[in-house]
């Protein structure tokens, strides 16, 4: 099971690496991203599967060697492989975003891990946690839009995400339809709880809505409507994620160390009353942000905004990484220690080291690390490193357990 979960998350990574190549061209057919997209999906049983992870291991670094670093401090970022939100019911979460048009999914992921994985989540003082349910969902035909939903039993937080989109942190994520009225008209028959009513004009409206946990997302339409009634929901993809922040100019240094760097500033820096309502607000608002891309991969935006009136001086959540809510970003870098090198040298903080992932094992060719931005949001990087010996467990912890979800039918 363990090395079918790495199966089945290669097989994501290159999905989204096949769609929008390295250098942000279409991959052709027998490059060495197809060849792993092809492998990884028809992965094989248990038995079979060592090989199998061993050869996308392989094709992974064929794919990922064809980059062209731009300069020693290149990180070398190619893909947002997707965002975490966390839920205290995951049942009720994955129908919800089963509805929304999240029909596919990869499961098989460890329940329990590491204490080096715990660590990486800032969960210092616990052995091990354990997730009662995870599953990385996904809107076919846009890898950009995945979602990391997980439900925490140990350590659990309950306290509710934020309330409004102009909190600081991650605070929603844009999803883009071809018929907003059509989507908003479904979702309200499904009492999900909206904002306000759309706003916006012909070819560029929107509306916040909110999962069954509070969590906001941002729906836009960018053009004419597209009628299509054999849909309940027109979701086609992910254009950005809203990151909030104090300071517009330290969060544009920052971020361009990850490789951020094409820079496109928004034209809107005021909304009436009326535009303020949809966005939960009681007054007019005043802002400058930007939407930040990388300029290879799949070219992935997020959206800095700093909100000038009113601004809401609360925190991110603080770690550890376990809150109900839009928490962390992943984003996959080839080589997750030469990644944090060049990071720690320009002062970029990190949560913890990085933590060989996910088996459970420890001996991963693959890790996970936390990055903290200038307000305290988490970036996480995936990627290889160097296999090293696995670190003991702590003497204070019960016997390392590795608990894995019941196998897939």
């Amino acid at each position: 099971m363990m090395h079918f979960r790495a199966v089945r998350l290669a097989s994501i990574v290159a999905a989204a690496l096949l769609i929008a190549g390295c250098d942000g061209q279409p991959e052709a057919a027998d490059s060495p991203v197809a060849a792993l997209v092809e492998s990884s999906a028809t992965a094989p049983d248990a038995e079979a599967s060592q090989p199998q992870d061993d050869d996308l291991a392989a094709a992974m670094a064929q794919a990922v060697s064809a980059i062209e670093f731009k300069d020693d401090d290149d990180i070398g970022l190619m893909v947002r492989f997707h965002f975490a939100t966390h839920t205290k019911d995951f049942d009720a979460a994955r129908a919800f975003y089963r509805s929304l048009g999240y029909t596919d999914g990869t499961g098989g992921f460890p329940l329990t891990n590491t204490h080096q994985m715990a660590q990486a989540l800032g969960m210092f003082d616990v052995c091990q946690y354990e997730l009662v349910k995870g599953e990385v969902i996904s809107l076919p035909g846009s890898p950009g839009a995945n979602i990391d939903l997980l439900q925490f039993k140990v350590p659990f937080n309950p306290d509710p995400p934020y309330e409004l989109p102009n909190h600081l942190g991650m605070a929603y994520a844009a999803l883009h339809t071809t018929d907003l009225d059509a989507d908003v008209s479904f979702l309200k028959s499904q009492g999900v709880a909206l904002l306000s009513e759309p706003w916006g004009e012909v070819g560029s409206r929107y509306v916040f809505f909110r999962d069954p946990e509070g969590v906001l997302y941002r729906l836009v339409e960018t053009e004419p409507p597209k009628p299509d009634p054999s849909k309940n929901m027109h979701l086609t993809g992910m254009p950005y994620i809203g990151i909030n922040v104090s300071d517009l100019d330290r969060s544009l240094e920052f971020y361009a160390k990850f490789g951020y760097t094409a820079v496109t500033p928004l034209s809107q820096t005021e909304g009436s009353l009326e535009e303020a309502r949809a966005w939960g607000l009681d007054r007019p608002f005043k802002s400058k942000g930007a939407d930040i891309a990388i300029e290879r991969g799949d070219r992935h935006v997020l959206r800095l905004v700093q909100w000038l009136e009113p601004f809401d001086p609360e925190p991110a959540y603080p770690p550890p990484i376990n809150r109900i809510g839009i928490n962390r970003i992943a984003l996959l870098v080839p080589n997750v220690d030469r990644a944090v090198a060049i990071l720690k040298a320009q002062n970029v903080p990190f949560l913890s080291e990085p933590a060989p992932c996910c088996s459970g094992t420890g001996e991963d060719g693959t890790a996970i690390v936390h990055a903290i931005d200038p307000d305290g949001t988490f970036l996480e990087l995936v990627g290889a490193i160097e296999k090293r010996p696995p670190l003991p467990h702590p003497a204070h912890c019960p016997p390392l357990e590795i608990k894995m979800p019941p196998a897939e039918v």
